[in-house]
C-alpha cells in the first residue's frame, strides 16, 4: 500500500511540474502575441489609440493573473504531495505503535 501512496505522491509532483511547463508555454505564447500586437501600436491614433492602450493594459493584467493562478495551482499540488507523504509516514508510525503494543500484550 505504501508503494501506491508513493506513486500518487510522485504523480502529484510530476503534475505540478507539468503545470509549471504549461505556464511557461502559455506565457511564451502570450509574449509572442504581445510582441506582434506591439508592432501594430503605432498604427492607432486618437481615441482608437486610447482604447487600444486600455485594452493592452487589461491584456497584461489578465496574462499576469493567469500566470499567478497556474503558479498557485502548481504550488498547491506540491504542498498536497508533501502533506500526503507526511500523512503516510504518520500512519505507518501509528500502525507500528499499535503492532508493538499488541505484541507486548500477547507476549510476542
Amino acid at each position: 500500500m505504501a508503494n501506491l501512496f508513493a506513486a500518487e505522491s510522485d504523480q502529484m509532483t510530476t503534475t505540478a511540474g507539468d503545470v509549471d511547463g504549461v505556464n511557461s508555454e502559455v506565457q511564451g505564447e502570450l509574449g509572442r502575441i504581445r510582441g506582434v500586437v506591439d508592432g501594430l501600436a503605432g498604427e492607432w491614433k486618437g481615441q482608437a489609440k486610447d482604447s487600444f492602450d486600455d485594452l493592452m493594459l487589461r491584456w497584461d493584467d489578465a496574462a499576469m493573473r493567469l500566470s499567478n493562478a497556474l503558479t498557485d495551482i502548481a504550488d498547491n499540488i506540491r504542498a498536497n504531495s508533501s502533506s500526503f507523504d507526511a500523512g503516510e509516514d504518520e500512519g505507518a508510525s501509528s500502525f507500528k505503535q499499535v503492532a508493538a503494543a499488541g505484541a507486548s500484550l500477547l507476549n510476542l
